[in-house]
């Protein structure tokens, strides 16, 4: 979804646009906020395919992304999304499937 902040979602927007461009939104959300709560250097990226966990999620992190998401959302986000061992790619899949039932 071009054109979308990455600080922000609008969830009605969201509702709006395809599944992939939905999914697209997700990550680049979530790396970009990743990619604050674990002071990730400028040059350096979050790995999209990558467990959450080996890239320094630990439940904590985790919490506070939580937060994060459902502030963004406004939909509760069940934070055992954030501890298994998915990627950003499967997590933004999730959270695509978890708007879709809002």
């Amino acid at each position: 979804m071009s054109g979308t902040p990455t600080t922000a979602l609008d969830l009605g927007a969201l509702r709006d646009t395809s599944r992939d461009d939905r999914r697209q939104a997700f990550e680049t959300f979530l790396c970009h906020n990743l990619a604050q709560h674990l002071d990730i250097p400028p040059a350096h990226r979050i790995a999209r395919d990558r467990p959450l966990y080996t890239q320094g999620i630990d439940s904590l992190t985790a919490l506070t992304l939580q937060r994060t998401l459902e502030s963004a959302l406004n939909i509760p986000v069940p934070a055992h999304h954030l501890l298994r061992e998915q990627s950003v790619g499967e997590l933004a899949a999730t959270l695509s499937e978890l708007v879709d039932r809002t």
